[in-house]
């Protein structure tokens, strides 16, 4: 749940940007990245809200997925699937925030990977979220611009978990994210609500169906007021020109 709950952040607070030319602010003040030798449940990372980043055991597509606020990457080979340590600061003693993450993540991986890259699109299979019949069953809620930060060791307010989809402050772009994560496959926002909700999704996850829970699915139509409508959709993607297999030496 840790790396769904950090990724649920990314892509809810993302925007798919290129690699921009270096500044002092998207660079780590110091930075490591050594190979790891992964073992079941080895994976861990420190929260935000500190000024030390810190990812053990974690694939080179889940650093590129946190770079560039997209899991779908074109490109690339086996490399992909090598874990690494990565242990940096950020500049200037700041706290560093899932926004202000993405262009150092950038930076390292182009000067260690020798990342480049360039945007792309592709149509896939996947469902657009939509207004239910009879109307959405969400109420607004005012903006809480104290919900936009996180403090080191906070529990993550957005965040996908087995039967569970939470959501703060989100407008329903970021819900049709957060369902993406619990599908694993791309939902789209076509239901032109403009508007912030809390949402709290109980469902019963596939792996232990629960007689007493609907199907994720109809929990979004019942307690939400919305449906998931299948459909071929746009994502926006990330594809690989060149990548190192191995970073450049510490």
């Amino acid at each position: 749940m840790i790396i769904r709950a950090f990724l649920a952040g990314v892509f809810l607070t993302g925007t798919f940007v290129l690699a921009q030319p270096p500044d002092s602010n998207t660079h780590f003040e110091t930075s490591s990245v050594r190979p790891s030798q992964p073992t079941p449940g080895c994976f861990s990372m420190l929260p935000p809200g500190s000024t030390q980043f810190a990812l053990t055991c974690a694939p080179l597509r889940n650093l590129i997925a946190i770079a560039y606020g997209t899991k779908y990457i074109e490109g690339g080979g086996q490399e992909l699937d090598t874990s690494f340590d990565v242990r940096a600061t950020t500049p200037g003693d700041k706290p560093w925030t899932q926004d202000s993450i993405r262009p150092m993540m950038r930076q390292l991986l182009a000067e260690r990977f020798q990342l480049v890259a360039h945007q792309g699109k592709r149509d896939l299979s996947g469902y657009r979220l939509i207004v239910a019949k009879g109307g959405p069953k969400i109420t607004p809620v005012s903006p809480d611009p104290a919900l936009q930060g996180q403090k080191a060791g906070e529990p993550a307010r957005n965040f996908v978990a087995p039967g569970r989809v939470q959501g703060r402050n989100v407008g329903a772009d970021a819900i049709a994210k957060l369902l993406s994560i619990a599908l694993q496959a791309p939902v789209t926002d076509s239901t032109g609500l403009t508007g912030i909700y809390n949402v709290d999704l109980k469902y019963a996850p596939d792996n232990n169906p629960d007689a007493n829970l609907p199907s994720l699915f109809t929990a979004v139509e019942e307690q939400l007021g919305l449906k998931l409508q299948p459909d071929k959709v746009t994502v926006d993607t990330l594809v690989i020109d060149h990548l190192d297999a191995q970073p450049t030496p510490n």
